[in-house]
């Protein structure tokens, strides 16, 4: 057993936020970080003058930091937390217009009875739309593509 299994919530803020601190200060970007523990995720805030430069490119930047978090913590701690990096509340609002573009999507294949094709999305993204719709009856969604290139096809339920 290492000291990682036995790791306190307060240790587990600490060692992110130090983290995410630093590759922010290597990437000279000048944000204050937030870091809590809730259960099995760990939310990482990002607040500060250069949002800006972090929200850009639809977050891209944003989606690095939490893709860099996952790769230096999940094994760490034993596939124990999720991670989700957000600044000035992104994240959120970006689940709520995934799931309106998921509804109205849906709607569409319903009454075209055509596939339809969303954008290429991260992960996490495509996660909200599969959630969004899969106890919706007539259609089912399948992710399709590779890497940056994949993406979530709403299709009709046969």
């Amino acid at each position: 057993m290492n000291d990682h299994e036995h790791a306190t919530t307060e240790s587990v803020e600490e060692e992110v936020g130090q983290f995410v601190r630093d590759c922010l200060r290597e990437s000279q970007l000048n944000m204050e970080v937030r870091c809590h523990v809730n259960e099995d995720q760990v939310t990482v805030t990002l607040d500060g003058e250069d949002a800006d430069i972090v929200l850009r490119e639809n977050a891209r930047l944003l989606y690095a930091v939490n893709h860099l978090l996952n790769q230096a913590f999940f094994r760490r701690y034993q596939r124990r937390y999720h991670y989700l990096v957000d600044c000035e509340d992104f994240r959120s609002s970006r689940v709520m217009e995934l799931q309106l573009l998921a509804e109205k999507a849906a709607e569409r294949v319903v009454a075209t009875g055509q596939p339809f094709n969303l954008q290429p999305m991260p992960s996490s993204e495509r996660r909200v739309i599969h959630l969004k719709l899969a106890d919706l009856e007539g259609v089912r969604t399948i992710s399709q593509g590779t890497g940056r290139y994949r993406r979530v096809v709403i299709e009709p339920d046969k």
